[in-house]
């Protein structure tokens, strides 16, 4: 039986629009404040007279923007994020700079209607503004001019995301995002989490837009499948089919090849799907 191959399902975390409007606010500052090298969001926060401070708070939140008094100010919790110049804290400063720097989120907390504004960054909720600070975080960390110089004439594999994010100190989530946006090569990105499907994200010219389960389980014949059942959690890259990921696929594509490869970590799974 052959299905038709549906374009219609679309990335649920944020819209093209509310992306590429996002992309574009964070590479300016970028550009504007740190023209060259590692992008500082300590540095950031200095030129807008935004004070900050790294502490300890229990568990209650990866990163804080309060505004009082006419004033910002950034607490970013070590007790979550170990110290100030680890990934996820360098992340954490840049997410609570969208809720400074994207107008709406800005506005909110001078307005009173959220004073402070606690997060859990890196790409775990499902509530949109942080979702839109998540986003600006990567943005601005990994700015897009810079990404495509790094990236021109060079052919994909997983270690080049590991490259980049060494390179610009991020997370290998927040590069593998960024590189799926605005790099050379369509790419899918699944998080996992105790066998069901937190988010997808895949480039816009990525032959497949659906997953043969939806959200509701991972399929069972894929890497990330294995080692929510089989305990397997191979550091290589492993070959799966169309048919293996993807709904709506031509009976004519059920064995087209595609590889997967696969951070672990506890009861998450982050896979990398990509096309030779």
């Amino acid at each position: 039986m052959k299905t038709e191959k549906s374009q219609g399902n679309s990335n649920d975390y944020l819209t093209e629009s509310a992306k590429r409007t996002i992309s574009e606010l964070a590479e300016g500052i970028s550009d504007f404040y740190c023209p060259e090298g590692i992008v500082q969001p300590e540095q950031i926060a200095e030129r807008n007279n935004i004070t900050y401070c790294y502490g300890n708070y229990s568990d209650t939140f990866d990163g804080l923007i309060e505004h009082l008094n006419g004033e910002f100010h950034i607490f970013i919790n070590l007790d979550r994020l170990r110290h100030a110049y680890t990934e996820r804290a360098r992340f954490t400063f840049a997410h609570e700079l969208g809720h400074y720097f994207l107008d709406h989120h800005r506005n909110t907390l001078r307005r009173g209607l959220s004073p402070s504004h606690t997060s859990f960054t890196g790409f775990v909720s499902k509530n949109f503004a942080e979702r839109e600070a998540d986003y600006f975080a990567s943005c601005i960390l990994l700015p897009e001019q810079r990404i495509k110089t790094d990236v021109n004439g060079r052919k994909f594999n997983f270690d080049l995301i590991h490259e980049l994010s060494k390179k610009y100190q991020t997370s290998f989530t927040s590069t593998a995002l960024r590189y799926s946006a605005i790099g050379n090569h369509p790419i899918m990105i699944v998080l996992s989490y105790s066998g069901k499907i937190k988010w997808y994200w895949y480039s816009d010219d990525f032959p497949y837009k659906g997953l043969r389960h939806g959200k509701l389980k991972v399929p069972e014949d894929t890497v990330a499948g294995e080692y929510f059942l089989l305990g397997r959690s191979p550091l290589n890259k492993q070959e799966v089919f169309a048919i293996d990921w993807f709904s709506n696929v031509w009976d004519s594509e059920i064995s087209r090849k595609f590889y997967e490869q696969c951070l672990f970590n506890d009861k998450y799974s982050l896979s990398v799907i990509w096309e030779d």
